[in-house]
């Protein structure tokens, strides 16, 4: 049977938030690379007046600034994970000893 180990929900909040540190920059990083392999097929997709005025580093500026954006969505729904574990471990703290004293003065 497996047994209650609060370090393991502690480590688990702590690779969250050491997730969430990096996966805005990753995300920017991957939004500009599909920015610069797509940017013929964006611009040719583009009306022709507005194509021939676009540099080819506009869509991976574009995809870079939306990656970034999605990316710190994603960041801070992970914090939120982990906020939300320490929050349970901090309960779990908090009651511990209070749940046992409580039933044992109802028994007596």
């Amino acid at each position: 049977m497996t047994t209650y180990d609060p370090v393991v929900i502690q480590r688990s909040a702590d690779r969250l938030y050491a997730r969430a540190a990096y996966v805005p920059v990753m995300s920017a990083i991957l939004g500009v690379l599909i920015g610069f392999v797509g940017a013929p097929y964006i611009l040719q997709a583009l009306p022709s007046a507005l194509s021939l005025h676009c540099p080819d580093w506009v869509p991976a500026v574009v995809l870079g600034i939306v990656g970034l954006g999605q990316g710190m969505e994603r960041g801070a729904q992970l914090r939120l994970q982990a906020q939300a574990a320490l929050c349970q471990l901090e309960i779990e703290r908090n009651t511990r000893g209070t749940g046992s004293d409580a039933a044992a003065k109802l028994l007596q």
